[in-house]
């Protein structure tokens, strides 16, 4: 086999190679592009959630313990609303005003929904992902759902209610390949904790 001839079978071979070469940066930033899409996704549920959990904790003193419960109660529950009735002037405090009965104030009741996920909450989203109530509980990206738990620790002598909910990486990166990337799968994502008084989440925030 002479030269010309090696070579001729060569080059198909380097420049296989030069592609890989050049495609292996690329599949790596376009792996942590939607990587990233879909943790963003996944903290905005756990963002959702935690808006629930407190809205149950704020009726109830404690937290939900199941999805479940918590996704009926802000469906079918209702929360109690304190409304001023009348105008408070300029020149006075709302509660001056209320002393000096100008105003009075009344207790009216509000579906749950319609007070935790009004306009004003649900404007503060990542509008990349649409709010859906009936799958509060599932890990986007998966057929999995996030783990939750309710209860109460002693922090200080005091007795304080906490939550957490949470899933790990592996759940939300399913079907993408991670081989290689950097990712702990097994690493957690969570909002709250059962071991210290937190509903912030692990994410940096």
């Amino acid at each position: 086999m002479n030269t010309k001839t090696i070579r001729l079978l060569l080059w198909p071979v380097i420049i296989i190679l030069a592609w890989l070469v050049y495609r292996s940066p690329i599949s790596l930033k376009e792996f942590q592009e939607v990587a990233n899409f879909r943790k963003s996704a996944v903290i905005q549920d756990l963002k959702d959630i935690r808006t629930a959990q407190i809205a149950f904790k704020d009726k109830y003193r404690v937290y939900a313990g199941d999805f479940n419960t918590l996704i009926n109660f802000v469906k079918s529950d209702s929360l109690a609303v304190i409304k001023a009735i009348g105008e408070v002037p300029d020149s006075l405090t709302e509660d001056q005003a209320l002393k000096a009965s100008i105003i009075s104030r009344d207790t009216v009741f509000v579906p749950a929904y319609e007070s935790i996920f009004n306009d004003d909450y649900l404007s503060t989203r990542d509008d990349r992902f649409d709010f859906d109530l009936d799958k509060l509980s599932s890990v986007p990206f998966s057929e999995e759902s996030f783990s939750i738990e309710s209860g109460n620790i002693e922090k200080g002598k005091v007795v304080v209610q906490v939550f957490e909910v949470s899933t790990n990486y592996a759940t939300f990166l399913n079907g993408l390949d991670a081989n290689n990337k950097g990712i702990d799968l097994e690493k957690t994502i969570r909002v709250g904790s059962m071991s210290d008084a937190s509903i912030n989440g692990n994410w940096g925030e």
